[in-house]
């Protein structure tokens, strides 16, 4: 099993160019099986593959095992000359003065420490270890929350400098993989709690949908891989769309002509409206439908002086017919 996780990992950074010749990796390592199947098989592969890596962790200051987890990823680094990089947060006291979920407090200052690492260091890349069966729940959970194309495909093995090679293994064979090499990882237990709707899903769905067809998890692959081939054809020529589209992009603001997609399919007026927003704020946090076919509806009126604004994350202002201005 061993030799097969490495050649499916190599596969998977060579068939989808996750990884160039000379690029230095940040990997995410919490102490888990997960994490440590991505950082043992990094491991192995950076000579072949010819790219470098370091060890980011983060202690969440919410489990009393958190200390010996870090000394435990902290040995295997020592003992194999990798950089280790380490960050205690008190995250249940920084999720109440933010007012957010522990779940999503803990999410933002894990990827702010790992990208706050890859820039001191110099470093290109930021792996994660999300396997197939986290890829699943992802799309379970899109669907129970209410998605379109893009959240029945879940996760990528590539988003911005974001790299996944384990995303085609299951979580099966990457337990048989610490046990052949005595990886002894930590094991959190509150991932076996069903606290947070991910855990249920985990725990209580997926082995109801495995009872009704042993396959589901092979299906559901299945229909992602399908769904992903569309959905990359639509995004082909959205960013076509997309760049007739744009007057002038500046860190402030972006001026678009909305006469050049107001006359697509509904699909791609609202996969363009997404991509402008995406372009200035950075991500879609809170961008949901239906302030998307309010902003279409902004468009259509196409009346000069009228605005959309969501918040202090931007808005839209009609500057004259068919321009517009995000901001």
């Amino acid at each position: 099993m061993v030799n097969n996780i490495i050649n499916i990992v190599k596969n998977n950074i060579v068939e989808n160019s996750l990884v160039k010749k000379g690029d230095k990796i940040v990997v995410a390592v919490s102490g888990g099986p997960d994490s440590m199947c991505l950082l043992d098989t990094l491991y192995r592969l950076k000579d072949e593959l010819e790219f470098s890596i370091l060890v980011a962790h983060v202690n969440h200051g919410i489990r009393i095992e958190s200390d010996l987890e870090k000394e435990y990823v902290e040995k295997y680094c020592k003992e194999r000359n990798i950089p280790f990089f380490y960050l205690k947060v008190d995250v249940p006291k920084l999720s109440k003065e933010k007012k957010i979920s522990e779940e999503t407090c803990g999410r933002m200052v894990r990827y702010d420490f790992f990208e706050k690492v890859r820039q001191e260091n110099n470093a290109d890349l930021i792996a994660v270890a999300h396997n197939l069966n986290d890829n699943i729940e992802t799309i379970l959970l899109n669907q129970i929350r209410g998605c379109g194309l893009k959240g029945l495909i879940g996760m990528d093995f590539k988003f911005n400098n974001i790299i996944r090679p384990l995303l085609t293994i299951e979580k099966k064979d990457i337990l048989v993989y610490n046990n052949e090499l005595e990886l002894h990882p930590c094991f959190d237990k509150t991932n076996e709690e069903d606290i947070y709707l991910r855990n249920k899903i985990r725990l209580q769905l997926i082995p109801y949908l495995k009872e009704l067809n042993p396959n589901f998890v092979t299906n559901i692959s299945r229909m992602r891989n399908i769904l992903k081939e569309d959905n990359d054809f639509i995004e082909e020529y959205t960013n076509i769309v997309f760049d007739k589209v744009i007057i002038k992009i500046d860190n402030s603001k972006i001026v678009f002509d909305f006469s050049k997609f107001m006359n697509e399919h509904k699909s791609i007026q609202k996969r363009i409206i997404r991509k402008i927003i995406e372009k200035k704020i950075s991500n879609l946090d809170g961008i949901e439908n239906i302030h998307v076919l309010d902003i279409i509806k902004l468009l259509n009126n196409n009346i000069k002086g009228k605005k959309y604004i969501i918040g202090n994350k931007f808005t839209i202002e009609i500057i004259k017919k068919n321009i517009a201005i995000i901001y």
